[in-house]
């Protein structure tokens, strides 16, 4: 489905985002699956992670710590990248595992159950098969719902 794909130097996380993991062939590089084209970036994925918090003007550290102050989500912490457009991602397993995938929660349509798998089913007809359980999968987008909710009700509510 997503055959293909090229190197960029350069990139800044954003809503056409699917998900992003560590490419196991590059040590140093990170595969992108955006809605229309795949592609690796060269930096570590959890560095593509603190840099594009940065640039959407926020600390991936502050970020971690507001959802963990306010949510008790410490252990598999979602991220809000953009607090303005509620760009959220979450990872599937701990951050420092090079198999952790981290989901763009804003472009999950649904989520299956299969045997060994789950299957995520993304807004615009994407699927993925991810090796990460159902219940962790439903876990992190309650929890995403939750963050969502509160930036919603509070934050935008005070513009």
């Amino acid at each position: 489905m997503w055959k293909g794909g090229y190197m960029m130097n350069y990139y800044i996380l954003n809503s056409d985002v699917l998900c992003f993991t560590q490419d196991l062939g590059n040590s140093n590089g990170t595969m992108v699956i955006e809605k229309d084209r795949k592609f690796t970036v060269q930096i570590d994925c959890f560095k593509l992670l603190k840099k594009s918090c940065i640039w959407h003007g926020n600390s991936y550290n502050i970020q971690r710590q507001f959802v963990i102050d306010k949510f008790n989500f410490s252990i598999k912490t979602p991220i809000v990248m953009n607090g303005k457009d509620i760009i959220i991602f979450f990872p599937t397993c701990s951050p420092s595992s090079k198999e952790c995938i981290w989901v763009s929660y804003n472009n999950v349509d649904r989520y299956v159950k299969e045997e060994d798998y789950t299957k995520i089913y993304f807004k615009g007809g994407k699927i993925l098969n991810i090796s990460a359980s159902y219940s962790t999968i439903d876990n992190q987008i309650t929890r995403c719902i939750r963050i969502e909710k509160f930036i919603n009700e509070k934050v935008l509510k005070n513009r």
